[in-house]
Order: C-alpha cells, then structure tokens, then sequence
C-alpha cells in the first residue's frame, strides 16, 4: 500500500511538471520584467537599467516552482534604438526540472505624431531545459522494493536521452503617449513550423495584450514629487490556458501600492486558479524595491502558501541630447 502510494505522488508530479513544461512561467509584477514582457520594452526607461526578478510559488509545497530573471538594458538616442540583455530561469522541484532562457533584445523607436510613439520589438533566445530523471522512481523500481537507487530500463532510455536545446524568437508592438500605452507580444514563433512543432520540443506560442492609463494627481509641474493613479490589464493565451489580469497602482512618491486580480474568472473552462495580489514598493532616487503576494482565490489557499515575489530595479542616468525625442513609457515600474 505504502508502495502505491509512492507511486501516485510520482504521477502526480510528473504531471505537474507536463502542465508547467506547456507553459510559461508568469510574474505578478509583470511590469518589473519588462524585457521578459516584450522586447518593446528595450530600452523604454529614462536611461540604462538593471533589473533582477525572483518569485517563489506555492511555497508550503517545498521548492515547487522558483523563478529568477536578471536584465539589462539602455535606449541609444542615435540610432532611436534599444537594447537588452535577458537570462530567465524557471526551476521545479528543487532541480527536477528547469528551463533556462538567455536573450538578445532590440526595438525601435518611431513618432506617429507629437503625443504617440510606436516600438516594434524582437527577441532571440536560447532555450535549455533539463530534466533530473535520477531523481524520479519508475514503476520497475517500486516493484523490486522501492528504492530508486537500483536500475531501471526506462531511467536508462531516458538518462541517454538528449536535453531540451533550441533557439526561439519573441516579438512585439508598443504604442505609447506620455499617459497610456497599449501593445502586444507573440512568444515562440518557431512553434509557427509545422516540422517542429511535431517534435515537441517547442512551447505553444504565448500571445499576449496589455495596456493602460496614467493619471496624474500632482504632477512634477506643481511639486517635486509624483502622485497618481494607474490601471492596467494583461490578457495572456497559451496553448489551453487563459489569463485576465485587471489591477490599479497608486504612488506618492516615494511609496507605491497595488491591487490585482490574477485571473478573472471570464473563461469558464480555465483549468488555473485565480488570485488577488497586493504590492507595496518605494523608489529611492535610481533604485526602485517592490513586494507583492499572491493570495490564492480557491480552496487550495490554505494548502499552498500564495505566492512570493521581489523585484529590484536600479537606473542610471543618461545624457539627453536636445535634438532627439525619447519618452519614457508610462506603464508602472512594479
């Protein structure tokens, strides 16, 4: 009995691992990886930037899905260019699985008009998931007495297999004026080649809508600090799964707050769970600090811990020649 009882714990997790392996990771400040957001997003601050993003989900489940994200990125004014660096990890398990992303970022700035600007995006990216077979107990193991130290001819046929390697493609739109901004992203394009996609190393294409309005309550004209109220959205499709993010932040500098809802509960047949988020950040001159939990909407609250996440930005700043335009998308920073 304890034997099969192992043995569901193990598909249950292997199953786990299939739905995440189908899947992107997501954050809740999305707005703080804004490289992993779009490459539109390139080189859309005031001046060259850092970031690191690290999110830890469902921690009363030990080590079930960790998140890291390190960027850079700088906006060239003579070539009405940006560029990036982004190194994504997503880890499951403590080690079972994890994928790990490094990309090149680049968009480009065009002026519609005097109030709108418009940046087409694209990403390269080298994709590498790895998989710790040694760590699992396969059922030829659980019938000689489970112990997963003995051999197994299907850990065998699988330890011989080839990881996960291949190059991805991400682009995306952003138009912006210095209150709203709206755009979208379209994540693994090589999923588009039908020889590939028979492979099935490739993730299901991620298409993704997000925008938003800013408005000032005390602008910088009449005091030294910001005061204002933002809302946004973010719809995401992925393969089945369907995301609608509906949140607002306030800042009075140097204070931020935010409230979420991860995931409405507009597609009927969504197989994820909802969730409402709260943030607190504060921006100290160039560094910027946020926090935000996740507070599960089902039953599983209880069972799983939400969800943790920090992000750090720290900016530097960037001489502005007089004869080139560049505005700073209006989107929060956390």
């Amino acid at each position: 009995m304890k034997f099969i009882k192992i043995y569901i714990l193990i598909l249950g997790l292997s199953g786990l691992l299939m739905n995440l392996g189908a899947q992107d990771p997501q954050f809740s400040q999305f707005y703080s990886s804004p490289l992993y957001m779009g490459p539109s997003f390139a080189g859309s601050g005031k001046g060259a930037r850092i970031i690191t993003n690290y999110r830890d989900q469902w921690p009363r489940i030990s080590g079930t899905f960790v998140t890291y994200a390190l960027s850079a990125d700088y906006y060239i004014e003579k070539y009405r260019s940006g560029i990036g660096l982004l190194v994504l990890r997503d880890d499951a398990g403590k080690g079972l699985m994890n994928v790990t992303n490094l990309g090149l970022n680049y968009s480009f700035n065009v002026d519609l008009n005097q109030k709108w600007q418009f940046r087409p995006g694209l990403q390269v990216y080298y994709y590498m998931k790895n998989i710790d077979y040694s760590s699992l107990m396969f059922g030829d193991q659980i019938l000689r007495g489970g112990s997963n130290t003995g051999s197994s001819v299907e850990m065998s046929r699988l330890l011989n297999a080839e990881p996960t390697r291949h190059v991805d493609f991400t682009t995306s739109m952003l138009a912006y004026s210095d209150y709203m901004w709206f755009g979208f992203t379209v994540d693994h394009l090589m999923y588009f080649s039908r020889i590939l996609e028979k492979q099935g190393d490739y993730l299901p294409m991620r298409l993704s809508f997000y925008g938003g309005g800013k408005y000032n309550i005390a602008g910088r004209t009449r005091k030294r600090y910001e005061e204002s109220i933002t809302g946004a959205f973010n719809l995401m499709f992925q393969d089945k799964y369907k995301y609608l993010d509906l949140g607002a932040y306030y800042t009075h500098e140097p204070l931020v707050f935010g409230l979420w809802y991860r995931g409405l509960p507009v597609f009927p047949d969504n197989p994820n769970l909802g969730a409402i988020t709260l943030l607190g950040g504060f921006r100290v001159k160039a560094l910027q600090l946020g926090y935000s939990y996740d507070f599960t909407t089902s039953s599983l609250i209880t069972k799983t811990g939400g969800a943790h996440e920090v992000s750090f930005i720290y900016s530097f700043a960037q001489r502005r020649h007089h004869h080139v335009k560049h505005k700073a998308v209006p989107c929060p920073s956390f």
